[in-house]
């Protein structure tokens, strides 16, 4: 343990095995909101609010969550429980549980895989939990929760499955906010064991039915010949007109696509100087629809779309994709009803999926496709939106304690109802095979 004083702040910094420790006797001894994860804003908070900075200083041990305030108070990272070393502390605290823990599994070096097997016969459950931030936002998407929850549920499973049989899997999957971590472990065969799959995020309601968007991002380049705009213009040919007139077309198209497909772009490279014509400019575009049919037809029609602009402009193209490709997700519909009920259970009021609970795409989609899964949704705090600083404050209060205990119940009971339910494990696999027929 090391002390040090920043912005007039005086804090407690360890290790990730020695806080591991500490986290178990404050375990032990009930006391959760002895441990506090600061960031850089909540230090500049404190150093204008006398109470907050008491409240800092009395806790017993502080994890940083930005690299900045570790440099600040001169502490190399590697001492430190930062977000990269999230999976030592995942893995040390799964190995407590009984749990056979692996990490760098499915091509990423940061995940974790924590294996718990009766060695009965049964199915092989998966829950999982993801732990990235969101770029420059911090945990304004509530990863830090889903963590905690898909240790909590693994951990509950744990304690009865050896009466019941079967195998219990977590995994602390990371990369989600545009790495598509789980797909990568998904093509490198990380889940192909598993019977289900079923992961919690955090929300502003309680919802166990998702929509999320198929979705494939392309940068597209143009290359022409530059020469003096002013001077000699006939000798160029200019890498700019092919991208103007594809927004053109792109927007022509809005009628057309209304709710069934986006092409949405930006211009990522214009242009260097005004008085030269550019001989090579950038767009970056989103191709997007709830159905992944639809959007691979979309995506192949804006190709060549593009490659008729090319060829009208006599400019070179180059198309490449960035990044992976995102699916649309495929919730189980007799794994939502188990969840459901589990959910009212517990007192929670479940509500429709609703526009206002943000659309995006999600990872968890491409793991649907393959494996019988939901992704659901549990309530933080109504009325707020994720990816806002007041999501991100609500995860870190009492009503994000609160959610990692409802929702590591909802995932276990559910898990449980799985493993002990034959009937319902065969109507899981029959929905995952009409899923796969009416699709493909």
């Amino acid at each position: 343990m090391q002390k040090y004083t920043i912005l007039g702040i005086k804090l407690y910094d360890y290790g990730a095995r020695e806080a591991l420790r500490n986290t178990d006797s404050f375990l032990h001894n009930g006391a959760l909101n002895t441990i506090v994860y600061i960031s850089s804003s909540n230090l500049a908070q404190a150093s204008k609010d006398e109470q907050l900075r008491e409240c800092l200083e009395a806790v017993d041990m502080t994890i940083c969550t930005e690299p900045d305030v570790l440099e600040a108070a001169g502490i190399a990272g590697r001492n430190r429980i930062r977000e990269i070393d999230e999976k030592v502390y995942l893995r040390e605290l799964l190995k407590k549980f009984g749990f056979e823990v692996t990490t760098g599994v499915g091509g990423i070096e940061t995940s974790v895989k924590a294996v718990y097997d009766t060695g009965k016969e049964g199915p092989n459950i998966g829950i999982f939990g993801e732990f990235d931030a969101v770029p420059g936002m911090g945990h304004s998407c509530g990863h830090n929760l889903m963590c905690a929850m898909a240790v909590g549920a693994g951990e509950a499973v744990h304690s009865v499955i050896d009466d019941i049989g079967g195998k219990v899997t977590v995994f602390g999957t990371p990369a989600e906010e545009g790495g598509g971590g789980k797909i990568i472990m998904l093509n490198n065969g990380a889940f192909k064991e598993l019977d289900i799959a079923m992961i919690l995020h955090s929300a502003s309601d309680t919802v166990v039915n998702d929509i999320s968007y198929s979705r494939t991002d392309l940068i597209v380049d143009y290359y022409g010949k530059t020469s003096h705009a002013a001077t000699w213009p006939e000798e160029g040919i200019s890498a700019l007109n092919p991208i103007l007139d594809l927004f053109q077309i792109v927007n022509s198209m809005r009628l057309e696509l209304a709710d069934k497909g986006k092409i949405l772009g930006i211009i990522s490279k214009g242009g260097e100087e005004p008085i030269y014509i550019p001989d090579h400019c950038q767009a970056r575009f989103t191709i997007r629809s709830f159905s992944m049919k639809y959007k691979l037809e979309l995506l192949e029609r804006f190709k060549k779309i593009c490659e008729h602009v090319a060829e009208i402009t006599n400019t070179r193209l180059e198309i490449s994709d960035d990044g992976l490709a995102y699916e649309d997700i495929r919730n189980n519909q007799s794994l939502e009803e188990a969840l459901r009920k589990n959910f009212t259970d517990l007192g929670e009021i479940v509500k429709p999926r609703e526009r206002a609970l943000g659309i995006g795409c999600t990872d968890m989609g491409n793991v649907t496709h393959e494996i019988p899964g939901l992704q659901s949704y549990v309530l933080v705090v109504p009325e707020t939106r994720g990816h806002t600083k007041e999501f991100e404050d609500a995860c870190y209060s009492e009503a994000g304690h609160k959610t990692i205990a409802v929702g590591s119940k909802a995932m276990a009971m559910t898990a449980v109802d799985v493993l002990t339910n034959p009937e319902l494990l065969e109507a899981i696999r029959r929905d995952f095979k009409e899923m796969k027929e009416k699709y493909e």
